[in-house]
C-alpha cells in the first residue's frame, strides 16, 4: 500500500447561528500520508489541525470531500478503527488507577482479553519504558510518565497508524529526547505517525514530511530537505560596535547571537560569501569561523504564516 491516509477536497464549515458568519475551519485539503513515515501537521492555533484529526477519527463529519484510510472509504469500519491509535493533547486518565489498569481498560475496549491482553500490556509497557511503573498509581506519575502511558494506550491494539497531538509538550529536555527516540523506533517498526505539534525543533529532528496549515488551507507540503532549502552564511567574530552592526545590517548582515564574548552574524542569501567576508574585513572584524547555515523549520513556519497573512489582507 503506497498511501495510508488520503484526503481529497476535504472541507469543514461550521454554520453559525443567529446570523453570524460561517466558520471555514478547513478548505479543500488534499493530503497523503505514506506508510512508515512520521508526518508533522503544523499550524497556529485555530488553523484547522484539530478539525482534520477529528474527521480522520470519525468524530465529526466533513462538509465535503473524501477520506480514505488503509484504502477504505468507510473510516468507521472495525478494521480502520482498530488500526488507529490516538493520543490527544492533555489526555486525562483517572489517577486512582494503576498504569496496567489503564491499559487493561483500553485493551478491553478493543476486544482484547485474557492472556493475549496481558501479553500485550507487557509489550507496550516495555516499548515505552514504563515496565517499572506498571503497578504505580497514576497520581504518582510525572508529566513524562503520563505521556508515556498515554502513548502505551494508543499502542495497545497494535495499530498501523498513530495520531499524536502534542506528544512532547510540557516535557523536560530529557523526557523529550526519550519520547523522540520512542517515536523514531515505532517508525522503524513500520508504523505511520501523524504528529500535530508546536515544538518545531522536535518536529524538525524527527519528521520525514511536513505540512503547514493556516486558516484552514494547506500552505506548504514536503520533506524537511525539500522545504528547508534557503541557506545563509553564518560568520562568528570576536566583537563589533553597534555602529558597525548598523552598517552591516544595511548590507544584509545581521547580528544573530551573542555568547561568551563572541558574536554570530547571519548573512542573507542575497549576499554572496565573498562580499560578506570583504565587508567584515573592511570593518576590521576578527573572524573566528565561517559556516553555511540552513533555514530552520521554525523560521520557515513563521515565514509561511506571515506570507499567508499578507495574502489574506491583500
Amino acid at each position: 500500500m503506497s498511501v495510508v491516509i488520503e484526503t481529497k477536497g476535504l472541507s469543514k464549515i461550521y454554520e453559525s447561528s443567529f446570523r453570524g458568519q460561517d466558520v471555514h475551519a478547513l478548505t479543500d485539503l488534499d493530503l497523503t500520508i505514506k506508510p512508515g513515515e512520521i508526518f508533522a501537521y503544523l499550524g497556529p492555533n485555530g488553523s484547522g489541525k484539530t478539525t482534520t484529526i477529528k474527521m480522520l477519527l470519525g468524530l465529526i463529519f466533513p462538509t465535503k470531500g473524501s477520506i480514505e484510510i488503509l484504502g477504505l472509504k468507510d473510516i468507521a469500519s472495525a478494521k480502520v478503527r482498530k488500526n488507529i491509535g490516538y493520543l490527544p493533547e492533555g489526555a486525562y486518565y483517572p489517577d486512582f488507577l494503576r498504569g496496567e489498569e489503564i491499559l487493561r481498560f483500553y485493551g478491553q475496549l478493543y476486544g482484547l482479553g485474557g492472556k493475549k491482553l496481558e501479553t500485550r500490556i507487557s509489550e507496550v509497557l516495555e516499548e515505552v519504558g514504563m515496565t517499572h511503573a506498571r503497578k504505580r498509581l497514576l497520581r504518582g506519575y510525572s508529566k513524562g510518565m503520563r505521556q508515556r502511558i498515554g502513548l502505551a494506550q494508543a499502542l495497545i491494539s497494535d495499530p498501523q497508524i498513530l495520531i499524536l497531538d502534542e506528544p512532547t509538550t510540557g516535557l523536560d529536555p530529557i523526557a523529550r529526547k526519550e519520547m523522540r527516540d520512542i517515536l523514531a523506533r515505532l517508525r522503524d517498526q513500520g508504523k505511520t505517525l501523524m504528529i500535530s505539534s508546536h515544538e518545531l525543533l522536535e518536529v524538525e529532528l524527527i519528521s520525514d514530511r511536513v505540512g503547514i496549515l493556516y486558516q484552514g488551507k494547506l500552505q506548504k507540503l514536503g520533506t524537511i530537505d525539500e522545504l528547508l532549502t534557503d541557506r545563509d552564511l553564518s560568520i562568528e567574530v570576536e566583537s563589533a560596535s553597534e555602529e558597525v552592526l548598523s552598517t552591516l545590517s544595511e548590507k544584509g548582515i545581521t547580528a544573530e547571537d551573542r555568547a561568551g564574548g563572541k558574536l554570530t552574524l547571519r548573512v542573507a542569501s542575497t549576499l554572496n560569501s565573498y562580499d560578506a567576508l570583504t565587508l567584515c574585513k573592511e570593518h576590521q572584524l576578527n573572524l573566528i569561523s565561517v559556516a553555511p547555515r540552513r533555514e530552520t523549520l521554525e523560521e520557515l513556519f513563521v515565514r509561511t504564516v506571515g506570507e499567508a497573512q499578507d495574502r489574506s489582507k491583500a
